[in-house]
């Protein structure tokens, strides 16, 4: 009895789950579900609001663009990519004019500007004391020969002697700076000529063989001052090497040292404009060095466009 019970049991459980089996196939299955492979799929097709409903709506608009989109759009491009090679362009033509004008950063001021030269009162003064010491030498020289004549006394031709000897030591030799603040006009011509040789010397190595006033004529447009018609014989003369023929004295050396000033101020804003422009350039993702061949394609191109 006891092993008869636990079979019992287990054919009641398996009639039971036979039953609920068969239920479940002969049911209905409801509008909108399938059953595929044990699992139920919902077709929501005809649910608008259905959030899948919006991934596989197409849409009805044509994705091809029209002619007239793509012929804008070319012609964008192509007006972005003249616009870059201008800038191209232009910042090569900068930055030959910064490598040409490079020289006007390393001039020396205090070289040009000759704060020591002698003035022309020191020199008209120390000009005016050579002829008063070359009269007293007169005198006295003529008081020696009268002596020698026998037109005059022996002690007179004597004094005289001495004091000829002494005014021509004053008048001609750097003695005299010990008793008298006044230098000798020997040694104040001699002092202007070395700081003109000091200076004409500078703008010697400044020009060098190609000639720096000219080429910072070009820089006018950066600084209205070396437009000026007093700056224009400089650019000339240095345009046909001629320069160094032309300045001689203190006033031309001057004149060279002002453009000198006015052309750095220009320098210094045309290095800032170029700097700026290619940094930004590169911040933006594109490089605006070319080397001399492709700025001489560049500009060709740029022509062949302008005359068709």
């Amino acid at each position: 009895m006891p092993s008869e019970q636990p079979h019992k049991v287990g054919l009641k459980n398996k009639g039971t789950i036979d039953t609920l089996s068969s239920s479940v196939q002969n049911s209905p299955v409801p509008h909108g579900k399938a059953r595929k492979r044990g699992k139920i799929v919902e077709r929501r097709e005809g649910d608008p609001n259905s959030p899948l409903s919006s991934r596989d709506r197409r849409v009805s608009k044509n994705r091809r663009k029209s002619p007239e989109e793509l012929k804008s759009e070319k012609k964008a491009d192509k007006e972005k990519s003249e616009t870059r090679s201008d800038i191209k362009l232009q910042q090569h033509r900068k930055k030959i004019l910064l490598a040409g004008c490079e020289p006007v950063m390393g001039f020396n001021y205090d070289c040009l500007a000759m704060d020591d030269y002698p003035s022309n009162a020191l020199v008209s003064s120390a000009r005016r004391d050579r002829d008063y010491w070359l009269a007293l030498c007169s005198v006295f020289g003529s008081a020696f020969l009268l002596g020698l004549l026998g037109l005059v006394p022996a002690w007179v031709s004597g004094a005289g002697c001495g004091l000829f000897l002494m005014s021509l030591v004053f008048a001609f030799t750097s003695f005299r700076k010990h008793f008298f603040e006044r230098p000798p006009l020997h040694e104040l011509l001699k002092l202007r000529k070395r700081i003109e040789f000091s200076a004409l010397n500078h703008i010697h190595f400044l020009e060098g063989k190609d000639g720096l006033a000219w080429r910072c004529g070009k820089l006018a447009k950066y600084n209205s001052n070396l437009d000026r018609k007093l700056f224009s014989g400089l650019v000339e003369f240095s345009r046909e090497r001629e320069l160094f023929n032309v300045i001689k004295n203190k006033k031309h050396i001057r004149l060279y040292l002002l453009m000198m000033i006015e052309s750095q101020k220009a320098y210094k804003r045309l290095q800032k404009q170029y700097l700026e422009q290619h940094f930004n350039h590169l911040d933006q993702g594109w490089d605006d060095t070319i080397n001399d061949a492709e700025a001489e394609k560049l500009e060709q191109s740029l022509n062949i466009g302008e005359d068709s």
